[in-house]
């Protein structure tokens, strides 16, 4: 699967196809958080049947009415764009395996949401901007695949 642990303990990512990789150093933190072998911050929604962990996080909105979303709301906080910054406890799905895990994002990412995707699975940023604006993540879709762009430009030169 390309996915291990480095000598220091870090997930060693850089083997997953190129999209993939940034997200998954993207959402871990380099490998530093990955919340239950959840490589992409794949949350729990009440459908989900599987182990859950509940973790602190930060999600962005475009209006302060969201917190109905969450078990607990930390803070609230407008952003200098006119977005919320929402610090929330969310529910993340939990998984046995690291390829539990790459099994479920794959499972994911063939649903029909995500098909307009699909066609961009080499292109770093045309795919995680697609994926944004699917509703994969609360970040605005540019900012998300300019981040996961950065990161894969990173993982170019390791």
């Amino acid at each position: 699967l390309g996915v291990g642990r480095d000598a220091r303990g870090g997930l060693r990512i850089a083997r997953l196809r190129q999209p993939r990789a940034a997200q998954a150093a993207l959402e871990t933190g380099w490998g530093k958080s990955a919340i239950g072998n959840n490589l992409f911050g794949i949350t729990a929604s009440k459908k989900w049947r599987g182990a859950v962990k509940y973790v602190r996080t930060f999600e962005y909105f475009d209006d302060d009415k969201q917190g109905h979303r969450f078990p607990k709301v930390h803070s609230i906080t407008r952003m200098p764009d006119g977005r919320y910054k929402y610090v929330v406890d969310r529910a993340f799905r939990h998984y046995p395996s690291v390829r539990d895990c790459l099994t479920d994002h794959s499972r994911i990412l063939l649903t029909e949401r995500y098909a307009p995707a699909r066609p961009y699975k080499d292109d770093v940023y045309q795919f995680a901007y697609r994926v944004a604006a699917c509703g994969y993540c609360t970040a605005k879709p540019a900012d998300y695949a300019g981040l996961m762009l950065k990161i894969s430009k990173t993982l170019e030169k390791a």
